[in-house]
């Protein structure tokens, strides 16, 4: 049965829910009125990653710091925030919401996370943030290279995937005082210059590989896992016996000496690259759906339709998810055999609406 939308309101019953004591405030595109009774929050319909309605359960409020809203929006103690979307038509009520997360930025700028008390219907959802059509999107033609090319399998996909608005005019290789870097590295610091997005991953691959050591014996460190948790190297000074492309060596713990481990991954510097960059491309996607767990055997219909990227899992001690693609979407599934996580991120909106036809039960979806 399709879904209908509340009845809509007028500005003058918006208001009025807020109470007596009336004070305005603007939170980027947000209009806010503060009175006695409410926090009311009108919304204006759009489709922005950074700041309104992002899904059926989200909200983020940003815009120029207002610290007056600091202490009410979402407050626990204090009235209770209600949302409303201003339509052509009349306002639709969105029903009321808390307050998940503040940031206050070095450039002067708040960020508010709500999350509805309950869940907006699919109707309303897509009254307030209109699926757009879907833009041009990355094919997957660079799968077929991975196992032949894979340093030219990373730069199809990185440079069809990661926006080409700015671009470094110079440069070095990342090498620095160690020397000559593999080729594999070499070419993902060359690819950083074209793609400057490759440098602001949430677990980043260091400009200025670090010399170290480790259980497995010398080491230059390439990446970090930000929380500094666990990082990747290779063997240093470089091994003849590696060649080209070397191992990658896979450190829990680094700062430890008690608990330091190291391991070797599977894959060799040009392919692990790859899968790194993929699992990081999915951090940074602007939007995202993950699934509650769920038989494996569902996912057959769904993954028929993808195209498997031929590497070994990523993290196996830990999600050991494996990576399947369409034209602008990443998909990570981790199995046991019997069920199965499955989370997917997009550069369209629309590209996850269309999941819905799976019947999924969604922890989180974008779409």
């Amino acid at each position: 049965m399709a879904q209908t939308l509340p009845h809509l309101i007028t500005e003058t019953a918006v208001l009025s829910a807020a109470g007596a004591g009336l004070r305005h405030y603007t939170l980027g595109p947000a209009l806010i009125a503060a009175g006695t009774d409410a926090t009311v929050v009108i919304l204006i319909p759009g489709d922005d990653p950074e700041t309104g309605v992002q899904n059926s359960s989200r909200i983020l409020l940003c815009g120029e710091k207002v610290p007056d809203l600091r202490s009410r929006l979402g407050s626990c103690d204090g009235p209770p925030t209600q949302l409303f979307a201003r339509l052509e038509q009349g306002y639709l009520p969105l029903g009321t919401a808390l307050r998940r997360g503040t940031t206050w930025g070095c450039d002067g700028f708040d960020q508010i996370e709500l999350e509805f008390d309950q869940p907006l219907s699919r109707a309303a959802l897509d009254a307030v943030r209109p699926v757009q059509a879907i833009g041009p999107v990355p094919g997957v033609d660079w799968v077929d290279q991975v196992e032949s090319d894979p340093i030219r399998a990373l730069e199809s996909f990185a440079l069809g995937w990661f926006p080409a608005d700015q671009v470094e005019a110079s440069g070095n290789d990342g090498a620095g005082a160690q020397g000559d870097l593999p080729e594999a590295l070499a070419a993902f610091h060359r690819l950083a210059r074209l793609r400057p997005a490759l440098r602001e991953f949430h677990d980043p691959v260091l400009e200025q590989p670090e010399p170290a050591s480790g259980p497995l014996g010398d080491r230059l460190v390439f990446a970090r896992w930000a929380q500094g948790y666990r990082d990747w190297s290779i063997p240093w000074p470089s091994r003849e016996q590696d060649g080209s492309d070397p191992v990658v060596w896979q450190t829990e713990d680094p700062q430890s000496a008690a608990y330091q481990e190291t391991t070797v991954e599977h894959e060799p510097l040009s392919r692990f690259l790859l899968k790194f960059t993929l699992f990081e491309a999915m951090i940074a996607a602007p939007y995202h759906a993950w699934t509650y767990r769920l038989p494996a055997a569902s996912l057959n219909p769904l993954l028929s339709t993808l195209r498997s990227v031929p590497l070994s899992p990523f993290l196996p001690a830990h999600d050991a998810a494996r990576f399947f693609v369409a034209p602008g979407l990443i998909t990570a599934v981790s199995t046991d055999g019997t069920d199965a996580g499955i989370s997917f991120a997009a550069l369209h909106r629309g590209t996850l609406t269309a999941l819905l036809d799976y019947g999924f039960r969604w922890f989180r979806f974008d779409g």
